[in-house]
C-alpha cells in the first residue's frame, strides 16, 4: 500500500511538473488559481483550509503567483485588517477546463468510480493524512 502513496505522489509531481512547462503553472498553484476564480476572492487562511495545507504553503505559492502577475492581493472591502487573494487577467487565462491535468485526471476517475467506493477512499485518506501529519510531532 506504501508504494500505492509513493506512486500516486510522484505521479502528481511528474504531471505537475508537465503542466508547468505547458501552462506556467504547478498543479498547486493551478488548483489555487481555480478555487480563486469559483470564489471570486479568497483569504489566504480561506484557501488554506480549502486546499488542506499550511497558512505558509498558500502564501508561499501566492508570492510566486504574484510575481507572475497571476494574482493580488488587496484589503478586504469588508474587513480593512484581512487581505483576500484575486486574479488578475493572467490568472483568469489560467483558470479554465484543462484537460491535461491533474484534476480532470481525478474528475475521470471520480466518474469511473462508484460513489461507495469513493466514500470509502476520502474516508480512508483523511485518516491516513491525520496519522502522517502526527508522525511530525
Amino acid at each position: 500500500m506504501l508504494a500505492e502513496v509513493w506512486a500516486l505522489n510522484h505521479a502528481i509531481e511528474r504531471a505537475s511538473t508537465r503542466m508547468e512547462a505547458r501552462l506556467g503553472v504547478t498543479a498547486q498553484q493551478r488548483l489555487l488559481i481555480r478555487l480563486v476564480g469559483r470564489h471570486g476572492s479568497l483569504t489566504a487562511g480561506a484557501l488554506a483550509a480549502l486546499l488542506c495545507v499550511d497558512a505558509s504553503t498558500v502564501s508561499t505559492s501566492v508570492k510566486r503567483l504574484e510575481k507572475r502577475k497571476m494574482v493580488r492581493r488587496r484589503k478586504d472591502p469588508a474587513d480593512g485588517r484581512r487581505t483576500v487573494i484575486e486574479l488578475l487577467p493572467a490568472g483568469k487565462a489560467v483558470d479554465r477546463k484543462e484537460q491535461a491535468s491533474v484534476e480532470a485526471a481525478l474528475e475521470a476517475q471520480l466518474d469511473a468510480t462508484p460513489l461507495a467506493r469513493v466514500t470509502a477512499v476520502r474516508q480512508f485518506l483523511r485518516e491516513l493524512c491525520g496519522r502522517v501529519d502526527r508522525v511530525a510531532e
